[in-house]
């Protein structure tokens, strides 16, 4: 029987908020495990669902825990995605403390993984010596996907919000490139025709887990409908809702299916869907419902629910975006100050949180960083300016100066230790910064890092950073040729630039284009004949700059990004320049481009909270975390056999 007070452990989502909910109304006392970033963003979700439901008479405490030492007495929930199992660390903690039960919890997508598959992928290690689980009272339950109305957190989209989440996600980021490519084009998704597709709603499912621990002493679950869609209907419904037609594989293509760049970002960012697919037996089914108390198992969403809530999950999607557009137009304060006898201005979001500071590329204004900030935001306090330069009333500017520049904004904003964010060219003033001012950097962020240097770097250079060093060597020899040049570069910059040939050589056009919100904005440093000169002799003296002489001195944490459709800074430059940081590690975004801080700002924003927080970074895209043993906790011999019978 479940107890007065319960301690949520792993990585608790929508399922664990209803939960969380429902002891709460029952007047019980709910503890989280976890750090203070993840515990914001859980107890602000179950506050949201707690409003929602129908008023009840209790109410209950919810508050953060730092261990397990207080928690004698209580249930522990632990809350896994579907093959993730308990550390061991935990199994063991949980041991010495005399609880009233253990639940393991595994729910497709758990604590929402949307931004997950940008990490590196990685083999399973086997634990040699799993804790075995033999508590007193010990439930496992394993749901099907589930779907429900979810607030736009991160840690909801778990289940089929997964599924519509990254859907949503990629067509956005392809409509922003070419808004017509999904009229003429499917996509193509790894699911059979004949697939289920076994969908309970949550709170339904929260509903029956906790029927079952309040009742039983123990046991195995599988929390199922008792019907399912097939997988041709699924995609048919969700792709008429989203406005594409998504594509089942059909027998012949189940094992070597032909995928397009984009069919294949797509299965990469579901992050094998198809393994959660599948109707559980009804033998099982019953099995859950019966110690639950009902008489018979519910049919799960039918096709009209669920048409509903997959319709309100796109409402809700469509509203966040609007809502991320109209922040993201909306400048931060602006702020003076002086660097020697120069004035310059910087933005600043507001005095809360810890400082992080993003240095912009060379010649570029505020656009691309615009969805970050709105991004980051809430959680810090962000400072950015433009670097100066390109002004016929401004000097000439070097990389030192730009160094100069932020000593100074930092004091005047009263910042004495920072977390720096650097795009294309920013690194190297964050590199120099960090040198010449050891000890005020906490962490440093490179986004897409230009390593380039005319004298030493390695052969990593870009057609694009070729063909510039010809065009800046000519601006050099004839600076009479500016005012051609600028117009050359800026001729049809409104326009899409793909040669759309065949499929294949069509998507990979695509994802390697420029959104066209930056379009015009990256080209700033080139709209007349000075701004071109100057702009030039910037980049000269950027690539005198040598990154590989400094950065051995530098004793920061660094994390890179690198885009495999980076047409400005090449993957292995990135790639090249985090082995020389003592304490740097590199993330590869597939699919991305340059742009990728302004596409998909939030994944770099949640990488960057990850990264500066100290609470731990997800180490790979495949569901798992690197606490958590490979090992499913349920898979024991008296469990083994249940799931197996329910595939």
């Amino acid at each position: 029987m479940s107890q007065e007070s319960a301690v949520f452990t792993g990585t608790p989502g929508l399922l664990a908020a209803f939960i969380a909910a429902e002891r709460l109304s029952r007047s019980q006392q709910v503890s989280v495990l976890a750090p203070p970033v993840a515990y914001a963003r859980f107890e602000s979700l179950v506050r949201r669902i707690s409003l929602r439901r129908e008023p009840r008479a209790g109410a209950g405490q919810m508050e953060p825990l730092s261990s397990l030492e207080n928690a004698a007495g209580a249930d522990v929930w632990h809350f896994a995605s579907s093959g993730e199992s308990i550390a061991g660390s935990l199994l063991e903690t949980v041991r010495a403390t005399p609880i009233g039960a253990l639940n393991v919890v595994t729910t497709p997508y758990c604590g929402g993984q949307r931004w997950r598959w940008i990490m590196p992928r990685g083999a399973s290690v086997v634990d040699r010596n799993p804790v075995p689980m033999d508590f007193p009272v010990t439930r496992s339950f394993r749901t099907t996907l589930t779907l429900d109305i979810a607030p736009p957190d991160d840690i909801a989209q778990e289940g089929v919000l997964h599924f519509l989440s990254t859907l949503f996600d990629l067509k956005t980021e392809i409509d922003e490139r070419a808004d017509d490519l999904f009229e003429y084009r499917g996509l193509r998704c790894l699911i059979a025709p004949t697939a289920r597709v076994n969908v309970l709603r949550t709170e339904q499912a929260a509903a029956i887990i906790m029927a079952i621990a309040d009742r039983t002493e123990g046991g195995n679950y599988v929390v199922a409908g008792a019907e399912s869609l097939s997988g041709e209907d699924f995609l048919e419904r969700v792709g008429n809702i989203y406005g594409v037609s998504l594509l089942a594989l059909d027998a012949k293509e189940l094992f070597s299916p032909r995928l397009t760049a984009i069919d294949a970002l797509f299965d990469r960012r579901l992050m094998n869907f198809a393994e959660h697919l599948g109707q559980p037996n009804r033998e099982v089914i019953e099995h859950a419902y019966n110690a639950a108390g009902m008489r018979s198992a519910q049919p799960g969403l039918g096709p009209a629910e669920f048409d509903d809530l997959a319709k309100s999950a796109h409402q809700t999607q469509l509203s966040e975006h609007s809502a991320l557009v109209s922040h993201a137009s909306k400048p931060p304060e602006t702020r003076t100050t002086h660097s020697g006898e120069r004035e310059l201005s910087h933005s600043s979001t507001s005095s809360d949180g810890e400082a992080i500071v993003l240095l912009n590329a060379l010649g570029q204004g505020p656009k691309p960083w615009s969805r970050l900030i709105a991004h980051l935001r809430p959680r810090f306090r962000v400072l950015s300016w433009d670097p100066r330069g390109l002004e016929e009333s401004e000097s000439q500017l070097s990389l030192l100066d730009h160094v100069a520049e932020l000593a100074s904004i930092l004091e005047r904003e009263s910042v004495t230790r920072v977390h720096l964010v650097g795009w294309c060219t920013g690194p190297k003033i964050a590199a120099e910064f960090a040198l010449r001012h050891p000890g005020r950097v906490l962490s440093m962020t490179f986004l897409n890092m230009q390593v380039k240097c005319l004298e030493s770097s390695p052969n990593f250079d870009t057609p694009f950073e070729t063909e510039f060093e010809a065009i800046f060597s000519e601006l050099e020899q004839r600076p009479s040729t500016a005012s051609y040049i600028a117009a050359s570069l800026t001729s049809g910059a409104t326009e899409a630039g793909l040669d759309l040939m065949t499929e294949t050589d069509e998507s990979e056009a695509v994802l390697g284009a420029m959104n066209r919100d930056l379009r015009m904005p990256v080209l700033r440093p080139f709209r007349d004949a000075s701004t071109t000169i100057r702009f030039a002799r910037q980049m000269i003296d950027f690539w005198h700059y040598d990154v590989n002489e400094v950065a051995g001195q530098i004793d920061v944490p660094i994390l890179f990004f690198a885009s495999e459709y980076d047409r400005v800074a090449a993957p292995k430059a990135s790639e090249w320049a985090s082995g020389l940081f003592p304490r740097a590690r590199l993330l590869q975004a597939p699919g991305a481009t340059h742009y990728f801080l302004y596409d998909r700002a939030d994944v770099v924003a949640r990488m960057i909270e990850w990264f500066v927080s100290g609470d731990g970074m997800p180490e790979r895209s495949d569901g798992h975390m690197p606490s958590l043993d490979p090992a499913y906790v349920s898979k024991s011999a008296d469990t083994a056999g249940l799931l197996q019978a329910g595939k």
